[in-house]
């Protein structure tokens, strides 16, 4: 199919709603309309595949030759053009499946790396949201990109032996952010909450960088923070109660 991408400029994206689901558009923004001017065109061509859940598959993990974006994600949008109408069809990439949404490709940009053939390096982390099982995502190697993905100016946290960072907001408790996950030591004492989303990276004592988390170290910790908890006052303090999100649907 005929196919057109589009991702949000993070340097034109004043409400953060990069990597956002949909239904976090109008608390961040004001409005549940697609702001198409933030989104810059990343990809057109002919592609081999009839399911948006396949491109999906194809641009997130195998990145076609010249493909030039960011790995497929959350807040992307995709035209598909009608072959035999030549009607188009807007699709937003949520954080379950696509929603159908109107767009405005006219108030697009062409990104500066579709022109150039320069292309983002990108790292890939465990994301961990409240409400939700953690997921891998691919994201820009850069600090625009990191603060976009927790909402704001990020923290480094690192708690474990291994050689691994939490990635936080580092006012999320002071903004008043949903409380997410709990962080045990070693002998499983609560010794943090943490609040908003964060991710996990891969972050060598020997290293000034963030990197990408190895897969053992990534399946480690989904499994560590793969529910999520709600919190509770008790007479011994505050206690963490692991639950199960309610949709059975695979999240991106």
């Amino acid at each position: 199919m005929k196919i057109k991408i589009y991702q949000v400029n993070m340097e034109r994206d004043p409400n953060n709603v990069c990597f956002m689901g949909y239904d976090r558009l109008e608390k961040l923004q004001g409005m549940t309309d697609i702001d198409s001017t933030i989104y810059d065109k990343v990809f057109e061509g002919e592609v081999n595949c009839f399911t948006l859940e396949k491109l999906y598959e194809i641009f997130n993990r195998e990145h076609p030759a010249g493909y030039k974006g960011r790995s497929m994600s959350v807040s992307d949008v995709v035209e598909i053009v009608d072959g035999n109408t030549g009607k188009s069809y807007f699709h937003f990439c949520d954080s379950y499946g696509f929603k159908e949404v109107s767009f405005e490709p006219d108030k697009t940009q062409i990104s500066e790396r579709f022109c150039d053939g320069d292309k983002a390096e990108t790292i890939s982390v465990l994301l961990i949201q409240p409400g939700k099982y953690p997921k891998t995502v691919a994201i820009e190697d850069s600090l625009e990109a990191m603060q976009a993905l927790v909402g704001g100016d990020i923290e480094e946290y690192m708690p474990f032996e291994d050689e691994v960072a939490i990635i936080c907001n580092e006012e999320g408790k002071i903004s008043g952010l949903p409380l997410n996950r709990a962080v045990y030591d070693s002998e499983n004492q609560m010794i943090e909450i943490m609040a908003g989303d964060f991710f996990i990276c891969h972050a060598p004592f020997t290293s000034e960088k963030f990197l990408s988390l190895p897969p053992d170290l990534a399946k480690k910790y989904s499994e560590k923070f793969r529910y999520p908890e709600q919190f509770v006052r008790t007479d011994k303090g505050i206690a963490a109660i692991p639950y199960k999100p309610k949709s059975k649907d695979l999240e991106r």
